[in-house]
């Protein structure tokens, strides 16, 4: 038994493609003598067998083009490219869908997927920015494979925010170089209208309330902010105060930015100018302010 497994006895292998086995021309021998339909025929038999195979479907894609089945071959090309895609293969999926184009010039929906692909493509790139961020934290290494798979968890719905679309990748890392990821409870007031705590927060996940407060104790609710929303530039960049109560609604995570932290992050930018102006431009603060000021203007 032993010389059997040493020098291979025993029983054989099962054979990739049995045609092999009898002298039969392979698919490949096929397609290079140009004998296209019977290489169709044979691809569609073994993709009968393995339907997850992309290099068949690649193949029969091909077939398809020699033999001018433009459609076919364009609808090939945009299944093995969107398969790519869902693996994160971008760049092979946007090849793919030119190859597709050239058969359908005409097809919108594949001029669509394409910019579908590459900006999936710059959001994944970063995604990695943020987590390279987030593990130089200036905050210190202590929980930084908890935070940056935290991230991991949320960027799906953080990415789409307009901060996470604005900053380029350079920036993304900086910021999150420079941010605390805090966790903050339900029926927490974060900070009191009139504070000059100079911090900005984005939020990661849960609810915040801009809360007025009314000379009965009450208070009037102003705004929700969620996912992907900026606060405290007002307080933080401009050196004001804070427009309203932030009071948390439910349990909330997050990413917290004092006025060092900014400084961290531009450290060695070679545009800190535009690091400052994208952190300014969601103005959620100004608008805060300005629904106080009508609100002022009317009886409370």
């Amino acid at each position: 038994m032993v010389l059997k497994k040493i020098f291979g006895g025993g029983k054989p292998k099962a054979r990739v493609e049995s045609a092999e086995d009898d002298g039969e021309l392979t698919i490949e021998d096929l397609i290079v003598l140009e004998r296209y339909d019977e290489a169709e025929s044979r691809l569609k038999a073994r993709l009968k067998d393995q339907p997850d195979d992309l290099h068949l479907h690649l193949k029969l894609a091909d077939v398809h083009t020699a033999l001018g089945r433009r459609e076919a071959a364009a609808d090939g090309y945009v299944h093995v490219a969107d398969e790519y895609g869902r693996d994160g293969f971008y760049d092979k999926g946007v090849a793919l869908l030119n190859r597709a184009l050239k058969m359908t010039p005409g097809e919108e929906r594949l001029r669509l997927k394409m910019f579908a692909l590459q900006s999936a493509k710059k959001l994944e790139f970063k995604r990695e920015a943020a987590s390279e961020g987030l593990r130089a934290s200036r905050h210190g290494e202590k929980g930084a494979g908890n935070r940056v798979l935290t991230l991991q968890r949320q960027w799906h719905y953080l990415a789409p925010s307009a901060l996470m679309q604005r900053l380029s990748a350079d920036e993304i890392r900086r910021f999150f170089s420079a941010v605390e990821m805090i966790e903050v409870e339900t029926g927490t007031t974060l900070v009191e209208r009139g504070s000059k705590e100079p911090f900005m927060v984005l939020i990661l996940s849960g609810i915040l309330a801009a809360m007025l407060p009314r000379q009965d104790e009450s208070a009037t609710l102003l705004r929700e902010f969620t996912v992907g929303d900026l606060l405290g530039e007002a307080a933080t960049l401009e050196r004001g105060t804070w427009p309203a109560d932030l009071r948390v609604v439910e349990d909330a995570r997050l990413l917290k930015l004092d006025r060092a932290g900014v400084q961290h992050a531009m450290a060695g930018s070679s545009d800190p100018r535009s690091f400052l102006d994208n952190l300014r431009l969601d103005r959620n603060d100004r608008e805060l302010a300005g629904m106080v000021a009508r609100l002022k203007k009317k009886p409370l």
